[in-house]
């Protein structure tokens, strides 16, 4: 007996219910929320042909996994032992192609599956991501009282702080679909208003909190928001193809044309600095492998340090003083904290031209903004836009549980266009 046909926005609405507390406990937990939540909605998949930019981004994802064999730390593929509880697969090309496999199952069972129970999971969906935007907020406004309080549980000065961030960039990804709800809600007059509001103080909140990425998202969230407004033909055309040409061009981008900011001399943040130094160290690594790059995480042991490279080092203490703190920086922070940069450096021209490729096609298969229901047209443009400035700036490339939690945010955008598009038939 199988199930019926309209039981997976439900489904996708019980996921987004656990979201906050996903999120407030580090994010880890997306990438088994998508698991299994692929593995229940293998009932309603149904594919019917391979299109161009999934043909991209299997071969992809193939090359990284390929890639793994020769990164200076190969790993094995299984490791542990199911029955002691420390089995886990060590492979990132694994993690990150089974991550995104099963994030296509969840896709594809919303696109597959009648929208049924639709506006009620709309709903709970919505209602989950004001009480996280409700968090945000009292995070960003009692954060020392909250460090304080959850002392005897989490370390307040290294663990909290950063599962406070990632709750802060998690909320990022369901606030253009909210910032557009609340926009184009009908019969609500004040709706643009409200979402003003919102907009200025999740700002606020993200700047209160410390997360630049999540500030700068916002930015270019309402960029790419712009840009469908602008251009309702070929809005994710221009979109996707300018982040293809990101990922190709990068090396020249950040390692030569960020460089060329910090030489101007103009006063940088110490942390935008301190990166300007990071990707020209791993524009140099791309020019030792260019065509397959060092291996997935192979940034993670280029452990230079500023003592390591004394004009770089008498560059920073000239600016910001601090010289012991600087000696013994490490230039790279475990990786490149930007994804681009890091798909040449660990898996050469190779992967960034089938990244760049799955972009292109896909920008160029998307309806034209025009034929989407406004809310989910600059949802989806809101949310490149947002992943754009994680990508960055913040997560490594292989960090699986933040595509997992994009898959999530699309995935409700994709059941608000479907669910838009029935009640207008």
């Amino acid at each position: 007996m199988s199930l019926g046909p309209r039981t997976f926005a439900p489904i996708l609405a019980a996921f987004l219910v656990l979201w906050p507390i996903i999120a407030y406990m580090g994010a880890q937990g997306y990438t088994g929320a998508v698991a299994i939540a692929a593995l229940l909605g293998l009932a309603y998949v149904r594919v019917k042909g391979v299109p161009l930019y999934t043909a991209a981004f299997l071969a992809f994802i193939l090359w990284v996994f390929a890639a793994g064999f020769w990164a200076p730390e190969a790993k094995d593929l299984l490791t542990g032992n199911l029955l002691a509880g420390s089995f886990s697969m060590d492979m990132p090309g694994v993690r990150f192609g089974l991550t995104a496999l099963a994030g296509m199952a969840v896709l594809v069972a919303v696109g597959t599956t009648l929208p049924g129970a639709s506006q009620t999971s709309l709903n709970v969906i919505t209602t989950v991501g004001f009480v996280q935007f409700g968090g945000v907020v009292i995070t960003a406004i009692f954060m020392p009282q909250i460090l304080a309080l959850l002392a005897p549980i989490s370390d307040p000065v290294a663990e909290m702080p950063q599962n406070l961030l990632r709750n802060a960039t998690s909320f990022l990804l369901l606030l253009p679909f909210l910032l557009a709800w609340l926009w184009h809600r009908p019969g609500s007059e004040f709706g643009p208003m409200w979402a003003v509001a919102m907009g200025v103080l999740a700002v606020a909140a993200f700047i209160q909190t410390g997360n630049q990425s999540a500030a700068v998202g916002t930015g270019l969230m309402l960029l790419a928001m712009a840009i469908v407004k602008w251009l309702p033909r070929t809005g994710f055309k221009v979109i996707f193809s300018s982040l293809a040409f990101y990922v190709v061009a990068a090396p020249m981008l950040l390692s030569w044309g960020v460089a060329q900011i910090r030489a101007t001399g103009l006063p940088l943040p110490r942390s935008f600095f301190s990166r300007t130094y990071s990707w020209e160290l791993v524009g140099s690594k791309v020019g030792e492998a260019p065509l397959i790059g060092h291996g997935p995480e192979a940034t993670q042991i280029w452990r230079d340090t500023f003592a390591d490279h004394p004009g770089w080092l008498a560059d920073a203490t000239l600016r910001y003083s601090d010289v012991q703190a600087w000696e013994v920086y490490r230039i790279i922070p475990i990786h490149p904290h930007n994804m681009p940069l890091q798909i040449w450096a660990e898996t050469g021209m190779i992967g960034a031209v089938l990244g760049a490729a799955f972009l292109f096609f896909l920008g160029w298969r998307l309806k034209a903004p025009a034929d989407w229901p406004p809310v989910s047209r600059y949802a989806a443009a809101g949310l490149t836009g947002a992943c754009l400035a994680i990508s960055s700036f913040a997560y490594s490339m292989w960090n699986e549980a933040f595509w997992a939690s994009i898959v999530l945010a699309a995935a409700v955008i994709y059941l608000r266009a479907r669910h838009d598009d029935t009640a207008a038939a």
